[in-house]
Protein backbone atom coordinates (compact mmCIF):
# COMPACT_ATOMS: atom_id res chain seq x y z
CA UNK A 1 0.00 0.00 0.00
CA UNK A 2 1.48 3.37 -1.27
CA UNK A 3 1.12 6.16 1.40
CA UNK A 4 1.34 10.22 0.41
CA UNK A 5 1.93 11.58 3.59
CA UNK A 6 -0.12 14.71 4.46
CA UNK A 7 -0.97 17.51 7.20
CA UNK A 8 -2.35 14.40 9.13
CA UNK A 9 1.11 12.84 9.29
CA UNK A 10 1.83 16.36 11.20
CA UNK A 11 2.35 14.62 14.52
CA UNK A 12 4.67 13.93 17.09
CA UNK A 13 5.60 10.32 18.62
CA UNK A 14 6.93 9.40 22.06
CA UNK A 15 8.18 5.81 22.82
CA UNK A 16 5.69 4.30 25.11
CA UNK A 17 6.43 0.86 25.38
CA UNK A 18 8.06 -2.45 23.45
CA UNK A 19 8.11 -5.95 23.45
CA UNK A 20 10.15 -6.98 26.43
CA UNK A 21 11.58 -9.81 25.32
CA UNK A 22 13.51 -7.56 22.94
CA UNK A 23 17.42 -7.24 23.02
CA UNK A 24 17.32 -3.44 21.30
CA UNK A 25 17.26 -4.82 18.33
CA UNK A 26 15.50 -2.66 15.32
CA UNK A 27 13.23 -5.14 14.46
CA UNK A 28 10.85 -4.98 17.70
CA UNK A 29 7.05 -4.65 18.08
CA UNK A 30 6.81 -1.15 19.80
CA UNK A 31 4.12 1.38 20.86
CA UNK A 32 4.27 5.02 20.42
CA UNK A 33 1.94 7.62 22.16
CA UNK A 34 1.19 10.84 19.86
CA UNK A 35 0.26 14.51 21.08
CA UNK A 36 -3.21 14.28 19.63
CA UNK A 37 -4.36 11.35 21.79
CA UNK A 38 -3.78 8.57 19.70
CA UNK A 39 -1.56 5.77 19.51
CA UNK A 40 1.11 4.40 16.61
CA UNK A 41 2.09 0.58 16.84
CA UNK A 42 5.08 -0.87 14.91
CA UNK A 43 4.40 -4.10 13.88
CA UNK A 44 5.28 -7.22 12.04
CA UNK A 45 3.58 -7.04 8.85
CA UNK A 46 1.65 -9.64 7.39
CA UNK A 47 -0.14 -10.66 4.09
CA UNK A 48 -2.85 -10.08 1.49
CA UNK A 49 -4.68 -13.97 3.84
CA UNK A 50 -4.21 -11.94 6.43
CA UNK A 51 -5.76 -8.75 4.66
CA UNK A 52 -8.75 -10.68 3.33
CA UNK A 53 -9.86 -11.40 6.99
CA UNK A 54 -10.31 -8.24 8.31
CA UNK A 55 -13.46 -6.91 8.01
CA UNK A 56 -13.85 -3.03 6.73
CA UNK A 57 -10.29 -1.96 5.77
CA UNK A 58 -10.15 1.35 4.74
CA UNK A 59 -7.91 2.07 1.87
CA UNK A 60 -5.74 4.83 4.37
CA UNK A 61 -6.00 1.57 6.99
CA UNK A 62 -2.67 -1.01 7.11
CA UNK A 63 -2.31 -3.73 10.29
CA UNK A 64 0.42 -5.80 11.56
CA UNK A 65 0.61 -8.94 14.40
CA UNK A 66 1.76 -8.28 17.69
CA UNK A 67 3.08 -10.83 20.46
CA UNK A 68 0.97 -11.25 23.50
CA UNK A 69 3.79 -10.62 25.40
CA UNK A 70 4.43 -6.97 23.75
CA UNK A 71 0.02 -6.17 24.11
CA UNK A 72 0.54 -7.45 27.76
CA UNK A 73 3.09 -4.85 28.35
CA UNK A 74 1.09 -2.28 27.16
CA UNK A 75 -2.36 -3.26 29.09
CA UNK A 76 -0.34 -3.19 32.30
CA UNK A 77 1.86 -0.15 31.74
CA UNK A 78 -1.45 2.20 30.59
CA UNK A 79 -3.47 0.60 33.30
CA UNK A 80 -1.09 1.68 35.87
CA UNK A 81 -0.54 5.23 34.56
CA UNK A 82 -3.77 6.07 33.35
CA UNK A 83 -5.93 4.20 36.17
CA UNK A 84 -3.64 3.40 38.83
CA UNK A 85 -4.61 0.02 38.66
CA UNK A 86 -1.01 -2.36 39.40
CA UNK A 87 -1.85 -5.38 37.14
CA UNK A 88 1.71 -7.28 38.17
Amino acid sequence: MDHTPSQDDNLTLTFYCKDPDSNGSRECETFYETDRGSWIVQAKVRGPEVRDQLVSLAPDETFGEMSDRTVDTFVKKYAKERYGVDLG
